[in-house]
């Protein structure tokens, strides 16, 4: 499992204490892209204390950043005038939080720690108004020279006007638009150009300013690798984007290197979390983190990620069949887990190997408790839409015998997701409304599938209404008459449903009571009159 494979490297590589550092900017809602940083590294952070070493996991916010863009979420107008402040000191427009900052990265922990992380956090903020990030400010000004030649031979670039600092406006309060002129080891001298970006303007004040205790930061390379000798950090991911050749992780590395001479942390690059094809960021639209947390439960967010190799795209789309899917494959690895699954082949153990401890790393609690049975959730879905189904009923009944605690919390779990599943990201297809009176498409069925109802209502009057009965019963009738398999069925689910699709004939049918199959059938033949309905 790719997991176990990282800790082994990183144990062979880096050297204990371990500790493993991940962050964000707090510049929008937390999309589920965003839970794929934090739970791989909560997840190697677990594995390496499984080994019986001191870990230490942190997260940050890095809240100091400037507001550079405004997410659909929240009224423009309230924020464009703070365009370019850092964002701890953007205030929010509604009373629940401090700042702009504060409001997105208490959201965010509270879903990553509903997801079993728990890191210790801390906010960039904090770290240059306490003074923690005056060592590397300084040293980062006295040898800006040697920073800029650094980022010049890593990326190519041949920008003039470059500085590893950046200074806090004290006329505007804009951190985004400064440029530093000079540096005389006590101030640095800066302005705050109206059009130095696009996305702020500046107020175009000159002056001189001490840069410590909050008065400044360190440019975003620059930064990433004054983290890394702050805390000493040994184990820290990113994204793709930034792993790349010359890109933001080459440069932080080289100035940790030669600037902070410290070892650069064991490296993961992790692909993207696409939703639909697509890369989500904070301040644009997307499927938000929270919002996949009342869809899923926690175990299931934790299974969606660690799932997948980490160097593999996440293609994540819950309004197709991705949840159902997900389920399937949850259920597969938990019967791993327990011992449930066989294997004969050395492929086939490593393969059950796996998938046991993908379960042990999407759990949340240190002992999973062990349900006798795991209906299927597509099968839970369609039972939750049925009139007059109790779905505990139907799961004693495939079990054999009475439900456990155990059963009844798995069961539970599954049940809440499939109503807000079906409430919110179910495709059509998985929505089943069975119509009170004889549907009128009806009038649009063959005097053959007509045949088949009536004939099927016979045979079910006096048979037992089980699921593999009705289906053994429209195969023989689809043979008799004919028929080919879509306007067998399809006959069926016009009957009940009004469309020629949906679930298992034979378990859709064994729900709905005797009395009503048989009159239904009856009434869409047409050799029974048209009565009452459910």
């Amino acid at each position: 499992m790719w997991v176990d494979v990282l800790v082994e490297r990183i144990c062979e590589e880096r050297s204990a204490p371990y500790v493993v550092n991940d962050a964000w900017t707090p510049s929008g809602p937390a999309h589920v892209g965003s839970l794929r940083g934090v739970i791989l590294h909560d997840a190697v952070a677990r594995g390496l204390r499984e080994r019986g070493y001191p870990v230490e996991f942190l997260y940050g916010f890095d809240d100091f950043d400037p507001l550079d863009g405004i997410p659909p979420s929240v009224p423009e107008e309230a924020y464009r005038p703070h365009m370019g402040k850092p964002l701890c000191d953007v205030p929010w427009h509604e009373g629940d939080a401090r700042s702009f900052a504060d409001h997105f990265a208490g959201e965010f922990e509270s879903v990553f720690r509903a997801v079993g992380c728990e890191p210790q956090t801390y906010r960039t903020s904090h770290l240059y108004r306490s003074g923690a990030f005056d060592p590397a400010l300084r040293t980062a000004l006295d040898r800006a020279a040697e920073i800029v030649a650094i980022e010049r031979e890593i990326t190519g670039s041949r920008r003039a006007e470059r500085h590893p600092v950046q200074v806090l406006c004290e006329a505007c309060g804009r951190i985004g638009t400064t440029v530093v002129l000079g540096w005389d080891g006590q101030q640095v001298t800066y302005e705050c150009r109206p059009y130095k970006v696009t996305w702020a303007q500046g107020c175009g004040h000159r002056g001189r300013r001490v840069p410590f205790r909050g008065g400044a930061k360190l440019a975003y390379r620059t930064e990433w690798a004054a983290k890394w000798a702050l805390f000493g950090v040994k184990v820290e991911g990113a994204g793709k984007d930034h792993m790349t050749r010359g890109g933001s992780h080459d440069t932080a590395s080289a100035v940790a290197r030669r600037i902070f001479g410290v070892e650069v942390p064991f490296p993961i690059p992790y692909e993207f979390f696409l939703l639909g094809g697509k890369k989500m960021a904070s301040s644009r639209g997307g499927v938000g983190a929270r919002e996949l947390l009342q869809v899923l439960r926690p175990e299931l967010v934790r299974f969606l990620v660690v799932r997948a190799y980490y160097r593999t795209a996440i293609d994540f789309d819950p309004s197709g069949d991705a949840i159902p899917r997900l389920y399937d494959e949850y259920d597969r690895a938990a019967a791993a887990y327990f011992g449930q699954l066989p294997a004969r082949t050395p492929g086939e153990v490593q393969d059950v190997r796996d998938l046991a401890r993908t379960f042990h790393y999407a759990w949340l609690k240190p002992t999973p408790p062990q349900p006798f049975v795991r209906p299927r959730f597509s099968k839970v879905a369609f039972w939750v839409q049925m009139p007059h189904v109790r779905v505990e009923e139907q799961v004693e009944r495939e079990k054999g015998g009475p439900l456990t605690d155990a059963d009844r919390e798995e069961l539970g779990a599954r049940v809440e997701d499939a109503r807000r599943w079906l409430e919110k990201w179910a495709p059509s297809h998985y929505r089943i409304a069975v119509r009170e009176a004889v549907p009128a498409e009806c009038a649009d069925l063959t005097a053959a599938q007509r045949e088949l109802l009536a004939r099927l209502a016979d045979h079910l009057e006096g048979a037992a209404l089980e699921p593999e009965v009705v289906q053994a019963a429209i195969h023989t009738l689809k043979a008799e008459l004919g028929l080919s398999a879509k306007e067998a069925f399809g006959a069926v689910y016009v009957a009940f449903l009004g469309k020629d699709s949906g679930p298992q004939a034979g378990a859709l049918l064994a729900t709905l009571g005797r009395e009503f199959v048989v009159r239904r059938l009856r009434e869409a033949s047409g050799r029974q009159p048209v009565g009452h309905g459910v």
